[in-house]
């Protein structure tokens, strides 16, 4: 009998055990219906809010996440087929089939939350960062080592790459290159002998397309070489400009020859002149100075490999964060929760190797 009870005792322990480190997700809502149905200003608002909400409610990203999905169709990580069928519950969290490919998911594979642990510290890290505190100050106000800040800073940013998406141009738009340092911040050199081979070999300057509008709309995009190239300048332009609208350009060839059937009005400009009153390049040789200041005197400059992430978070300040450092929270944590394959970009970017 003693021993009975005994068994019994130690099943209910490990139970307990189970569910404490088990990810179960909440219903933030009750009804969905009328969630995904909320106007453009009730969005904002609800998102100014997120923050004081998942606390009120005691949830956490993962639960954010789960809810965030429910507008998003789910496509396979592996074959990015939406023909899939639902494949029961594994910890609270619906697993998915594909019918394609065999693949069998999460609702929260791929994205910035997958494979998370600590998911409960991940709510107040985003209000760190969203502060502006740097990496370490991030750690050691949440409780997570230097490491896992790093990590999951990088995941953040990763989402934020897609949102260049929403990013379009309209009536006078400036555009020019941005020469930056290249640079491999963080990497660790196995010798002197490699060290000082990588420093005699690896590129000096990276270029980076700037493109903005008179509306406020701006864009960086790293070329990932020593200068922009004319169809570097055309991908990037392409369906982001519109038909009547005029690009104004400086003076470097790869500028001025843009082909007419990509860009049907252009202007070129030299570099402290102003045609017919108007037409100038100064909105985007300011931006372009703003940025480089935000990059190295709040970042001391970052790792190349790493810099269209970053590109992409300043443009998130400008087009989509307000001054408000609760609010910046829902709405950075509604971005990053928005790009289904979040965790397989920041595991792409890791992996890429250096130069030399």
């Amino acid at each position: 009998m003693f021993k009975i009870i005994n068994d019994i005792n130690i099943i209910i322990k490990l139970l307990c055990i189970f569910v404490k480190n088990s990810v179960f997700m909440k219903t933030l809502v009750n009804n969905i219906n009328e969630h995904l149905a909320m106007s453009k200003e009730d969005s904002k608002a609800f998102y100014d809010k997120l923050y004081d909400f998942l606390l009120q409610n005691e949830a956490d990203v993962v639960d954010y996440q789960g809810l965030k999905l429910q507008s998003t169709p789910p496509l396979c990580p592996n074959c990015r087929s939406n023909n899939i069928v639902r494949n029961g519950k594994q910890k609270g969290m619906q697993n998915y089939l594909c019918k394609h490919c065999g693949r069998q998911f999460r609702i929260t594979t791929g994205t910035f939350v997958y494979r998370l642990q600590k998911s409960q510290l991940m709510l107040e890290y985003i209000r760190c960062m969203v502060a502006g505190k740097s990496l370490r100050a991030c750690a050691r106000e949440v409780g997570i080592s230097l490491p896992t800040s790093f990590t999951w800073r990088h995941k953040i940013l990763a989402a934020l790459k897609n949102f260049d998406k929403n990013v379009n141009f309209f009536g006078i738009v400036e555009i020019d290159e941005l020469l930056m340092d290249y640079s491999e911040k963080g990497r660790q050199y196995s010798s002197v002998k490699e060290m000082k081979r990588a420093m005699r070999k690896k590129p000096k300057k990276v270029a980076v397309i700037v493109a903005t509008d008179r509306s406020g709309n701006i864009l960086f995009r790293n070329t990932e070489s020593n200068r922009a190239k004319r169809e570097d300048i055309e991908k990037f332009l392409k369906g982001r400009i519109t038909e009547d609208a005029v690009l104004c350009t400086g003076t470097k060839y790869a500028f001025r020859h843009i082909r007419k059937s990509k860009v049907k009005h252009k202007e070129i400009v030299g570099a402290k002149r102003k045609k017919r009153g108007v037409y100038s390049t100064a909105t985007v040789k300011a931006k372009s100075e703003e940025f480089t200041k935000w990059i190295y005197s709040k970042f001391r400059g970052v790792a190349t490999k790493y810099l269209q992430n970053y590109i992409m978070w300043y443009v998130s300040i400008g087009k989509y964060l307000s001054e408000g450092i609760i609010s910046n929270t829902g709405r950075m944590l509604n971005l990053a929760s928005s790009d289904r394959l979040a965790w397989y970009e920041y595991f792409k970017v890791s992996k890429i190797s250096y130069t030399v």
